[in-house]
């Protein structure tokens, strides 16, 4: 059943949040200028606030990424495992690239616990000022589990 308040409510975002976070790679989708599919697997990490979740991600802004997001700035985040849990985020999606939110992402991730937690200098930089990454904002429109769903109303 999916609910349609404003903001999500608490139990499904802390299902939503536990799963994520214990498989913590996704499958994360965008769309192509001709409105095909292309799927890569991601690390976000989803930050509570009072709204609901915001996802974040480190990335590399590759031309075929900043022109998918440019035309359809929508993406489509997906976790299963082998024990059947799932979680699915349905998300509005930009860069975020002022140096206030890579340093708090770059915090958020180097602060973690392991396996959600990692260096973020794996990623080729010594700081989160280093250019050849960016972050990539998720905010979801639509959250579900094998439980619950809900989506913003339109």
């Amino acid at each position: 059943m999916v609910v349609h308040p404003t903001v999500p409510p608490a139990g499904l975002l802390d299902e939503f949040v536990r799963i994520a976070h214990r498989i913590v790679w996704c499958t994360l989708a965008t769309v192509d200028g001709r409105g095909r599919p292309r799927s890569r697997v991601m690390h976000p990490y989803w930050e509570r606030t009072g709204e609901g979740v915001i996802g974040w991600a480190f990335t590399r802004p590759t031309p075929l990424k900043v022109a998918h997001l440019s035309r359809r700035p929508y993406v489509s985040c997906s976790y299963w495992d082998p024990a059947q849990e799932v979680a699915v985020a349905e998300c509005d999606a930009a860069f975020a690239d002022d140096e206030e939110t890579r340093k708090k992402v770059w915090d958020l991730f180097a602060n973690a616990d392991e396996p959600l937690g990692y260096d973020p200098r794996i990623l080729g930089g010594q700081d989160h000022r280093d250019e050849r990454i960016t972050v990539l904002k998720m905010t979801p429109w639509r959250l579900g589990t094998l439980k619950e769903a809900w989506q913003r109303p339109t």
